[in-house]
């Protein structure tokens, strides 16, 4: 039984250094995803401070539409994803309000990769808190 149990938990280890590269990737991807989409926008200040310019250009054409329907419905799906997730990870679920924030504020690219960054935070103190326990 102790044989199997040392397995297992060397495994885990294993695992868990075959993945640390995921938390300085998804903490680059939150820069990337704060700053390319804000170049973007900076290039026509006169819609960022328009609403009704922002939502005509956004909605422009039909390309224009397919990637903000594409966007708004990804959105939409993380922000559940979130909800639930901080729930399992015993997390506040207030949390997800920073989440929806960083995406109308920056955009999808930045909260996103965020919150898997901060996700990865979370399971590594849950896993040193597991083994402090043992």
């Amino acid at each position: 039984m102790s044989t199997n149990i040392s397995t297992t938990r060397s495994r885990s280890v294993r695992f868990a250094e075959s993945i640390d590269f995921l938390k300085p990737l998804y903490l680059f991807l939150a820069i990337a995803g704060s700053i390319l989409p804000w170049f973007w926008l900076l290039q026509d200040p006169a819609a960022l401070l328009s609403p009704t310019l922002f939502l005509q250009r956004t909605f422009a054409n039909n390309i224009a539409t397919a990637w903000a329907s594409d966007l708004l419905i990804s959105a939409s799906v993380f922000f559940c994803y979130a909800t639930i997730e901080l729930k399992r990870l015993g997390a506040s679920r207030l949390r997800v309000l920073l989440y929806i924030g960083l995406t109308f504020g920056i955009g999808l690219s930045c909260s996103l990769p965020f919150f898997l960054y901060r996700r990865e935070l979370i399971l590594e103190r849950n896993a040193f808190k597991q083994q402090t326990i043992h």
